[in-house]
């Protein structure tokens, strides 16, 4: 089981080293937007906002154009990696709540 604490970990992380590289991209600006939303959502909302952000954040990053370094590549892999969870299944594994 997938912990809220965990992911929230992971998109720390991403949010930080995008910002440090890339501050002024779309990409960077949009983890830090659904890494906001996450931080205040729980339950459902969680599970909402962190599927909006799978299914929109591989879209904003290559209409952005940005190429991630080695760690970037990293987090964004492993941020990205939630989805393998399952569909609207998922949520019912995220736990910290």
């Amino acid at each position: 089981m997938v912990e809220k604490a965990e992911i929230l970990d992971v998109m720390n992380q991403l949010s930080h080293e995008l910002n440090q590289s890339h501050g002024n991209s779309l990409t960077a600006q949009f983890v830090n937007e659904s890494l906001a939303e996450l931080k205040k959502s729980e339950g459902v909302a969680f599970t909402g906002a962190m599927q909006y952000f799978l299914n929109k954040a591989p879209v904003v990053k290559l209409s952005d154009g940005i190429k991630l370094n080695s760690k970037e590549k990293k987090l964004w892999h492993q941020a990205l990696s939630f989805t393998d969870l399952g569909n609207n299944l998922w949520g019912a594994s995220v736990g910290g709540y």
